[in-house]
């Protein structure tokens, strides 16, 4: 019994073998016909291709955009800050009425200008929504600056100075922060 059971192993094995090689010859058969290109579908990925590598493109030039505004930004904060720092300073000392006040006038008056200048600087760069407000900042810096050269105190001096906190804060406010 045990030489009947290997030689039926041996006939199964035989057989799997031989179907196994049929189902591999059948799959290397020649296909006949002849190739032919799908146009429709060709253009179709064309199409895709060139609105994917447009898309990232355009991506791309968003994401440079974005950097250089945030970089105006925060270029415009920093020398704002710098400005109102030595505009408060000109304040402190002419209401101290300071020996110095003449000096850290023209040192306001000098800031203000070189702020009103940076903001017109990085207008052409900048979107629409902040060229308005950075225009108005900058003629309000100038006309503040101005008023302190020329000696002027008061009433005058604070409507320009809190105009000038309000552009600020507009300005800020439309910014993007990173």
């Amino acid at each position: 019994m045990r030489t009947s059971t290997r030689r039926w192993g041996l006939v199964c094995a035989a057989t799997a073998a031989i179907v196994g090689a049929g189902v591999i010859a059948g799959c290397g058969n020649a296909i006949e016909g002849t190739a032919q290109q799908n146009d429709a579908q060709a253009a179709e990925y064309a199409a895709e291709a060139t609105s994917s590598s447009v898309a990232a493109s355009s991506s791309q030039k968003a994401a440079a955009e974005r950097e250089q505004l945030v970089t105006q930004c925060t270029m415009f904060v920093t020398r704002a800050g710098d400005t109102i720092d030595t505009y408060n300073a000109f304040i402190d000392a002419a209401n101290a009425d300071a020996a110095d006040t003449g000096a850290k006038a023209s040192a306001a008056a000098v800031a203000l200008r070189a702020a009103a200048d940076g903001a017109n600087a990085s207008i052409p760069s900048l979107p629409s929504e902040l060229t308005g407000l950075l225009t108005d900042y900058a003629n309000n810096y100038r006309d503040l600056a101005a008023a302190v050269d020329s000696g002027q105190r008061g009433d005058n001096l604070n409507t320009l100075a809190s105009r000038g906190d309000e552009l600020s804060d507009s300005i800020r406010a439309a910014c993007p922060t990173s």
